[in-house]
């Protein structure tokens, strides 16, 4: 998305002159700079919508930075529209990074969001790890990426018992309120323990005979192979358990590769009770 600086100064200008409330066009360097990066993010947004082939032809780069605003006020409705939703039934379990990171976190956020002068700016640094890789993404845009994993992280946890998630955290890590692991990846490593031998989600506890068996399925495998056979339980789940919400798959299937890693190694070390937990 190539525009020449000539496109860009009327718009900057004005910004710069709403920015001093009409007194001057003047401005540091720094803020000029932030401004052209506020104007240049609405126009991304605005091309990442359309695409640039329509948007050059049918559109000015005034036309295109305002369509940009509108898209991202939209974004930011929806974001609110996301997170009243998810506060009626949110669930942190007592994890004090998750809580703070959407509890406090998405509120402030929605309190200080500048569409106008300042777009481009996270706000938040999302402490609390999710599934999806949105490190791509700033302003609004990040933030909605995040906050629609944190809403397929609560669908997938929300069909499990409290007391039954808590009891797989505790056996993670006795100190989880503390940590900063991703909850859904622990139970849900737990969960593919289950499906690899074929063992109710109700029947808590692994025992020995257990781990020989979840040893045999995996042993003799690659990584590439462990997580094709993660994803197969993945999607087996879904469809079972969540309507084959094809969506949940697909960001559940995002930790395969990390869940595959983790099952080979504690193939190798014979600890498989590090992640099959419960």
């Amino acid at each position: 998305m190539d525009y020449e600086m000539e496109e860009l100064f009327p718009i900057v200008s004005r910004l710069s002159k709403k920015y001093t409330h009409n007194e001057s066009t003047s401005v540091t360097y720094e803020r000029a700079q932030e401004l052209l990066a506020a104007v240049l993010y609405c126009l991304e947004e605005c091309y990442q919508e359309q695409g640039v082939v329509p948007v050059r032809k049918a559109m000015s780069a005034e036309e295109q930075y305002q369509a940009g605003v509108r898209l991202l006020t939209q974004k930011v409705t929806e974001i609110a529209s996301i997170f009243n939703v998810l506060s009626e039934r949110f669930e942190d379990f007592g994890v004090c990074c998750l809580h703070d990171t959407v509890q406090k976190g998405i509120p402030k956020f929605l309190e200080r969001y500048d569409v106008q002068f300042c777009p481009q700016d996270t706000i938040l640094t999302l402490d609390y790890p999710v599934l999806t890789d949105w490190s791509r993404y700033t302003g609004a845009d990040a933030v909605y990426v995040y906050l629609c994993a944190i809403q397929k992280e609560q669908q997938f946890l929300q069909r499990f018992d409290r007391e039954y998630v808590l009891s797989v955290l505790h056996k993670y890590n006795i100190e989880y309120r503390e940590m900063f692991d991703n909850l859904c990846s622990v139970v849900l490593g737990n969960t593919v323990g289950h499906l690899a031998i074929q063992k109710p989600l109700g029947a808590q506890g692994f025992q020995e005979a257990d781990y020989l068996r979840l040893t045999e399925v995996f042993r003799g495998k690659s990584v590439t192979e462990i997580t094709d056979m993660v994803r197969q339980f993945i999607r087996g789940m879904v469809r079972q358990l969540y309507e084959n919400d094809m969506e949940l798959a697909e960001y559940l299937c995002n930790d395969a590769k990390n869940l595959a890693v983790r099952i080979d190694t504690a193939v190798c070390y014979g600890q498989l009770d590090k992640i099959f937990l419960l």
